[in-house]
């Protein structure tokens, strides 16, 4: 199965966790099922071919709430995670797929998290409570933040950037959705890296382009203000704003090892 309708599949899995689609459209907070499609790009952005050519998964799972969602969702409980874990199960059975170790599925509230909003941080690790649980948590917990000052502008619209992972595309479920028959339903994609946005062509049909030269498959382009991106002919600027001078803000405390 091609990664695109792959990943087509496995969102259409996490749709069925709501009722309908209007239910989804208009509901006022996040839903479990925003959630169970960020653990499905998690997983699939972390696919790997193991030694026996067959596809291993991640199974470490961290997510990511604004506290108020965390609330709503009774997140400290053990039912969310519990069906979260079985999700994953399903996602990895339906795509033939085994984790690369026991798997584990962990919520956090964080405080710079705006509502609504969603990271989820997935690795291979070994068993839950080594040592290593506490850095991975406490790295998460950076969460991009100048990242935030990053927007891609096309015409008079703009892109607020930010998240580790943005894709782009004419489909709905992408992160920057650009409603133009030239691009592809999953034409490329941003990945969070050493400060800067690396670009990648997801296998778009029209090609991708950074400053007139194309991005070649399986190729990451690091950005910089004031590139051109052009997806099959539509072109967006990349704009980062000014750093604001610092100011006293409480700090969010430590996240907690699994």
């Amino acid at each position: 199965m091609q990664a695109v309708n792959r990943l087509d599949h496995l969102e259409a899995l996490a749709e069925q966790l709501v009722e309908g689609t209007f239910e989804r459209l208009f509901r006022p907070r996040l839903h479990p099922s925003d959630v169970a499609r960020r653990l499905a790009r998690a997983m699939e952005d972390g696919r790997v071919t193991g030694d026996d050519g067959q596809p291993l998964l991640p199974n470490r799972y961290w997510v990511f709430l604004n506290p108020d969602d965390f609330a709503a969702l009774d997140a400290s409980g053990e039912a969310l995670r519990a069906a979260l874990v079985r999700y994953l199960q399903r996602l990895a059975a339906e795509g033939n797929g085994r984790f690369g170790g026991r798997l584990s599925v962990a919520l956090y509230p964080v405080a710079n998290l705006a509502t609504g909003q969603v990271d989820v941080r997935a690795t291979y690790g070994s068993e839950p409570g080594d040592a290593d649980d506490t850095q991975e948590v406490k790295t998460a917990d950076q969460l991009a933040p100048n990242a935030s000052r990053w927007s891609l502008h096309l015409g008079g619209h703009v892109f607020p950037l930010g998240e580790p992972v943005v894709r782009l595309g004419r489909a709905l479920s992408n992160d920057v959705i650009l409603d133009d028959r030239r691009v592809s339903r999953r034409h490329a994609q941003l990945r969070w890296r050493a400060e800067t946005y690396h670009l990648s062509d997801m296998g778009s049909s029209g090609g991708t382009t950074v400053n007139g030269r194309q991005i070649r498959q399986g190729e990451e382009v690091p950005l910089a203000p004031g590139d051109v991106i052009s997806l099959a002919g539509v072109t967006l600027t990349v704009h980062v704003e000014a750093r604001q001078p610092a100011v006293d803000e409480p700090s969010t405390p430590p996240m907690p090892s699994l």
